[in-house]
């Protein structure tokens, strides 16, 4: 059996758009853990998730609602 010990990652955000005067703090914690035993994906998101306009962060909302890019088979 094996431990597996998952936590949050506080840091400040370079990249939040629109640019704030301020720092932006951000908050990157599991959401939910999928899979089977030996196989876990971690589903990660970011608080500011709803706030940020960056079309190229993976957590941002303004990354999901654009157009879905189906995978090569």
């Amino acid at each position: 059996m094996v431990d597996v010990y998952i936590q949050s990652e506080v840091g400040v955000c370079d990249q939040f758009l629109p640019k704030q005067e301020e720092p932006i703090s951000i908050v990157i914690s599991p959401i939910r853990i999928e899979g089977t035993e030996g196989h876990l994906k971690i589903i990660s998101g970011c608080n500011m998730w709803r706030g940020c306009q960056n079309k190229n962060c993976y957590f941002s909302l303004a990354a999901r609602s654009g157009e879905k890019v189906k995978a090569r088979s």
